[in-house]
């Protein structure tokens, strides 16, 4: 019958079905794996950039707590990750020593928990001990005395923290809390990201972790400006803006006067003789525009100013009136 196929038909089918189940080419490049549970809005450009601004807190941290603990203190980024703030809460210890701020003008939280061991050192040495930490149970909470010595490093700490920011951005830490239940600092949504930045400190005696926690909500407004070309901008010497500012003030800029305005038919323009007057479309009261460059900028009365012919600048034309005097 006409609609019978052969058999070598139903071959060419049976190898054009089975290519059709292949896999397509892997032209395009191996699937990357993605966790829409976990998506990530810092990019990975962003947090290298994060982490190369907290190597220069690393820096002036490691001033602040040399000075405090009046012995050499290394501090370096042990790492910097983006994880779910749920998960930072549950590896803080309990009692922990954490101090939650905001961050103005943006308003965003964040927060700063310091290790027993390196609070230990910090109250052995501030009561005249070698800085070897507290003997006993070091995870207990802090007394009211050992508190205010806390507070007194925190408090620079956290000045350092401004200034580690003052290049990307102007901040201002303020509403600082302490807090001892890992529960109760309620700075983001569980499962909302967040980027943690874990500091090692280590002295003669002891050693700890500083971690810094902020919530991508709080990073939001100052995500675009850690941009490396956006930090260059930024980061422009004042001595060349100065040299710019006064490049520019000495440039030459074109300026002409238009007195009046009319239309001429050809035929009239080409009968034109000397002697001839010519009628505008302007009235005698009616005020002159001033074009910078090429745009009406103001309006002005014709004077005389000595022996040149001068404007008086009456009124400024507003950029979205430019039109009506083209």
């Amino acid at each position: 019958m006409a609609d019978e196929i052969t058999e070598g038909e139903l071959h060419e089918l049976i190898a054009a079905a089975k290519v059709s189940r292949q896999p397509e080419s892997t032209s395009l490049g191996a699937a990357m794996s993605y966790d829409f549970r976990r998506p990530q809005k810092v990019n990975n450009d962003q947090i290298r950039r994060l982490e190369s601004i907290h190597e220069q807190f690393a820096r002036l941290a490691c001033a602040t707590l040399s000075g405090t603990l009046r012995m050499v203190v290394d501090v370096d980024v042990a790492f910097c990750d983006q994880l779910l703030y749920n998960e930072f809460i549950l590896s803080l210890p309990s009692p922990c020593a954490a101090y939650s701020f905001s961050i103005e003008p943006h308003g965003g939280r964040a927060t700063m928990s310091l290790a027993p061991e390196l609070l230990g050192a910090v109250i052995d040495r501030a009561f005249g001990g070698q800085g070897r930490g507290l003997t006993g149970d070091e995870s207990r909470t802090l007394t009211k005395i050992e508190l205010n010595v806390v507070d007194k490093v925190v408090a620079r700490l956290v000045a350092d923290l401004e200034a580690t920011w003052e290049h990307i951005d102007q901040i201002r830490v303020a509403n600082t809390a302490y807090e001892t239940n890992p529960e109760f600092i309620q700075i983001a949504a569980p499962g909302e990201g967040a980027i943690v930045i874990a500091l090692e400190a280590n002295s003669k005696y002891t050693g700890g972790l500083i971690h810094i926690c902020y919530p991508l909500s709080t990073l939001d407004p100052m995500v675009a400006k850690l941009d490396p070309s956006a930090q260059q901008r930024q980061r422009a010497p004042a001595r060349d803006q100065d040299g710019q500012i006064r490049a520019l003030r000495n440039m030459k800029i074109p300026v002409h006067v238009q007195a009046a305005r009319g239309s001429l038919s050809l035929d009239d323009v080409a009968d034109l003789e000397v002697g001839d007057v010519v009628k505008l479309d302007t009235r005698v009261d009616e005020a002159a525009i001033v074009f910078v460059g090429d745009r009406p900028k103001y309006l002005g009365r014709i004077v005389l100013h000595g022996n040149k012919r001068a404007v008086e600048v009456t009124e400024r034309i507003l950029e979205t009136d430019e039109d009506r005097y083209r």
